[in-house]
């Protein structure tokens, strides 16, 4: 047995065996194991890896939320990446710039350890909340200019379940937490916000203006956020 480091998955573990035809995948405690012919050249396992990437996305979430070092988090306008350091045993030390947020862990730290993932989970949470104004408002306002409504102002919130929110004032709060999701998702939400200002329930007119504001694709992208591989606990 070997392994390959995969930017996305991190070590991936490769067990050779000379009586298999295809490739096998399996996760075990947040950790993807392969089964492999004998011939299979590691550019072969990393073709196949690719192909097999949103599905292998899907069976880690079942498999429970999972870190690991190297381990580098997509979010709107910036980057996370796992890293470790030897200084401080009880802290997550914090690498700030522009486009790029480094959280390391001390060395030698289990990262498979339930609590450690939550200790993870919540510092990612702290980082997405000093980052969402940032990166979230020009969003929103370009939506607004767009779509031709407005509220009477923007807040940010600390919701996991809640993404969003319009209150009868008509201030939209939108959560740090959707950082985390693609470009697009982030619209839906806000969307989805700016269409309480005109029907203040989900009624069938309330999804037809939300649908004409993301261009038909409300029911694509509900599905896309319902299924999205949350990076955090929720």
């Amino acid at each position: 047995m070997y392994y390959i480091e995969d930017k996305e998955f991190g070590r991936v573990y490769v067990n050779v065996r000379s009586n298999m035809r295809n490739m096998t995948m399996r996760w075990k405690a947040g950790t993807l194991y392969m089964n492999v012919p004998s011939r299979a050249s590691v550019a072969e396992i990393e073709r196949v890896l690719d192909e097999m990437r949103p599905r292998l996305r899907k069976g880690r979430e079942k498999g429970g939320l999972s870190y690991h070092l190297g381990q580098e988090i997509q979010c709107y306008g910036f980057t996370i990446t796992i890293a470790e350091q030897d200084r401080l045993p009880d802290r997550i030390v914090f690498s700030n710039g522009e486009s790029r947020v480094v959280a390391s862990v001390h060395k030698g730290i289990n990262l498979d350890d339930h609590y450690t993932k939550q200790w993870i989970s919540k510092a990612l949470q702290v980082v997405a909340h000093d980052r969402a104004a940032q990166s979230l408002l020009p969003l929103a306002q370009s939506i607004t200019k767009r779509v031709g409504v407005a509220p009477s102002r923007f807040e940010i919130g600390r919701g996991l379940r809640k993404l969003g929110h319009c209150t009868p004032k008509g201030v939209i709060q939108l959560s740090a937490n959707i950082v985390f999701l693609p470009a697009e998702l982030i619209e839906l939400i806000i969307c989805h916000e700016l269409a309480h200002l005109t029907h203040m329930n989900h009624s069938p007119q309330f999804h037809a203006l939300l649908n004409s504001y993301l261009m038909g694709r409300e029911k694509e992208l509900e599905n896309r956020l319902k299924n999205f591989p949350w990076p955090v606990m929720r």
